[in-house]
């Protein structure tokens, strides 16, 4: 593990990179050289939270591509990181090729091969595998369940397509939407698996009344209407069970090992949701420093950023730094502060830093002489000085540029109409009704000093600029649960009782641009929390927790529902 790279407790980083690292070094004798063999999706996982250098400390002589000719090492045992799919396991038979009738060995790429899996080994593939010239320089197979994506230490991507919304809503995308739940359930699997935890699932389900129709597990016969929102979290939450299930069989028939039993595991609740839930939050601008810095400044490669700084010549010189909370700790100390509180506190570390600073304080001494041990104190202080003032130098920038916009754009006036139109509440707490708003709408368009005059001609030109794709966007809102035509009488959209309602309003703390609405995913996980959380809108996919475990369990490790 880098050294520049902390360590966040329950971090799937950390846990994808134990897991990799434990696989490598383990897998010969100690002190032993290793060669290291991937396919390129296996390859991905792990260059995704390890260096180059970490997997070669390790006792690695070279990672190679299972896809491309390869140097043999017959001297050398093979650590192989492959997905479990039939061309990988032809590729290791290949490696390993042996005269059918005289049984001697005419190709030997390595000495022997350590088998790891990034998720579940069919039967299949696995028979062939024992059944195969092979099988005899293959010490050990495993499945290590790393086939997720953590972009953070609790965030992962499940979804597999670049546009999710068409391959999980749209009727005509059948061959995508089995393909995307099939593999967001095996990530979602991996992620259970690498907790160690033992999940009771329960998902929204909207009442049978509503628009809403169920794919089946079998993914998927059709969708029916094209008016009807598609159960997208129904037909996961069975996915998963149904993978957990045949991962618990799997584990009790295959290993000794008591504490993968799922008795033994740490009870837990998952709660799989869909966008139909929450429509709001994603689209209401938030004034989190994450948040706002995705929202506003231009990054590249999303989460890389380029900036001035002054070089040792006093002449400014570009510079790029990667928004990490494994290698920026500032970063992960102020990302989910609100703007307003990051800027105070970047003012008050850095005056912090340098009035703690030996070197600057001993040189405001004019006139006075520095002892040996002085100097060599301010001189082991520059080094960690200088990274520490160009770490705060990139976040000052940062968060005056992010306030420099709001300012510009009048984005909170904005966010404030903004927060009115979802919640009907003002930040007084008063109801807001349509006439209100639409006086209110009116106002902003002609106020000067927020640049709203391509809002205002968007908005006059909103039936002759619409394209047949913009339409068709709007039409398929319906996949989303939410009425697009008044005259519709296919069927009745959901009333309050259909769906999940909660109290969207949240009062804003003084001095604080922040967002009012409360996302329904945060009042979900505190009515779970206090065991208020509807059983019919939310039911469990195969069983309540037994009467002994409260039905109230979290796994939450974190001190915030964003952290």
């Amino acid at each position: 593990m880098s050294g520049s790279e902390s360590v966040t407790p329950g971090s799937l980083i950390d846990l994808l990179r134990q897991s990799i690292i434990g696989a490598i070094s383990t897998a010969t004798a100690p002190g032993k050289w290793r060669v290291v063999v991937a396919d390129r999706p296996a390859l991905k996982i792990v260059s995704s939270v390890l260096q180059m250098h970490s997997v070669l400390e390790q006792n690695v002589v070279t990672i190679q591509l299972i896809t491309r000719s390869r140097q043999p090492y017959p001297d050398m045992d093979a650590v192989y990181i492959l997905v479990p799919c039939a061309d990988s396991i032809s590729r290791v038979i290949d490696d390993f090729r042996v005269d059918s009738r005289t049984g001697e060995i005419q190709h030997r790429q390595y000495a022997r091969a350590h088998l790891f899996f990034t998720g579940a080994l069919s039967d299949t593939l696995l028979a062939h595998l024992r059944s195969s010239p092979a099988a005899r320089f293959i010490k050990a197979v495993a499945e290590l369940y790393i086939e997720y994506n953590p972009i953070e230490s609790r965030v992962f991507l499940t979804t597999p397509s670049e546009q999710p919304f068409y391959a999980l809503y749209s009727p005509h995308a059948l061959n995508l939407v089995s393909r995307d739940l099939d593999a967001a359930a095996d990530r979602l699997l991996s992620v259970i698996v690498s907790l160690g935890i033992r999940p009771y699932i329960r998902y929204y389900r909207p009442s049978p009344s509503a628009p809403y129709e169920a794919l089946e597990p079998s993914l998927m016969s059709g969708y029916g209407t094209t008016t009807a929102c598609p159960r997208i979290a129904e037909s996961m939450a069975a996915l998963i069970q149904h993978k957990l299930n045949d991962y618990y069989s799997h584990e009790q028939s295959n290993t000794n090992n008591s504490t993968k039993r799922p008795e033994t595991l740490t009870p837990s609740v998952v709660i799989v949701l869909d966008r139909s839930v929450d429509l709001y939050s994603p689209l209401l601008r938030e004034f989190t420093y994450q948040a706002l810095v995705h929202d506003l400044i231009d990054l590249d490669r999303g989460n890389k950023y380029t900036y001035n700084i002054e070089s040792t010549d006093g002449q400014p010189q570009s510079a790029e730094a990667e928004l990490s909370e494994q290698k920026d700790p500032i970063w992960k100390q102020l990302r989910h502060w609100n703007i307003s509180e990051v800027s105070q506190t970047l003012a008050d570390q850095f005056e912090k830093l340098l009035k703690d600073n030996f070197g600057i304080q001993a040189a405001k001494q004019v006139g006075k002489k520095l002892t040996v041990h002085e100097m060599k104190a301010v001189l082991s202080e520059l080094p960690e000085f200088k990274r520490l003032q160009q770490s705060y130098s990139l976040h000052i920038d940062l968060a005056s540029k992010c306030l420099e916009i709001i300012n510009r754009n009048s984005l909170a006036i904005l966010s404030d109409f903004e927060q009115e139109l979802v919640t009907g509440r003002s930040m007084n707490g008063g109801f807001v009704d349509r006439t209100s708003l639409e006086t209110r709408l009116i106002s902003l368009l002609d106020d000067v000093d927020i640049d709203s005059e391509s809002d205002r001609r968007r908005l006059e030109e909103v039936p002759q600029c619409l394209t047949i794709n913009d339409k068709r966007a709007a039409v398929n809102l319906c996949r989303l649960g939410v009425p697009t035509d008044r005259e519709e009488e296919q069927f009745e959209f959901p009333s309050s009782s259909d769906q999940y309602r909660w109290d969207t309003m949240s009062e804003p703390e003084n001095g604080q641009m922040r967002s009012r609405l409360v996302p329904a995913v945060k009042c979900i996980i505190n009515e779970q929390i206090s065991d208020t959380l509807s059983t019919d809108l939310f039911p469990w996919a195969k069983e309540a927790p037994p009467e002994s475990i409260p039905k109230n369990i979290l796994n939450i490790n974190a001190t915030s529902l964003r952290q």
